[in-house]
């Protein structure tokens, strides 16, 4: 038999994660619920990965904008300091950037363009 696919990416869609909850069990339930409602085999040497947000939100290890503020703070006294070059894409960023910009006097955020 030969190979005729190459390498596929399919995105599964769980419940929202909360603080506490059983990751294992809602990654393999949700995993197997898709498989069976798309045909699509789950075979051996198939690869599941999980975003580390959902993970860090399941283990209830995520910081606060007031925590983020208060890091800034302790590691920057001047009160200033400078974002270069973020990564847009990241749906954390305006809370990360909230914070960083509560935690200074001056901020500077240079951002690429186009």
């Amino acid at each position: 038999m030969q190979r005729m696919l190459g390498t596929v990416s399919r995105g599964v869609r769980a419940p929202i994660i909360r603080s506490g909850d059983d990751i294992v069990s809602i990654v393999a339930d949700s995993l197997l619920s898709a498989s069976a409602a798309e045909n699509i085999p789950v075979r051996d040497r198939d690869i599941v990965a999980v975003t580390e947000a959902v993970v860090g939100r399941a283990q209830g290890n995520y910081a606060t904008v007031a925590q983020i503020a208060a890091d800034v703070r302790a590691k920057f006294p001047g009160g200033e300091a400078a974002v270069i070059l973020p990564i847009l894409s990241r749906n954390r960023f305006s809370v990360c950037l909230r914070g960083i910009a509560s935690g200074l006097k001056k901020m500077t955020l240079m951002l690429s363009y186009p």
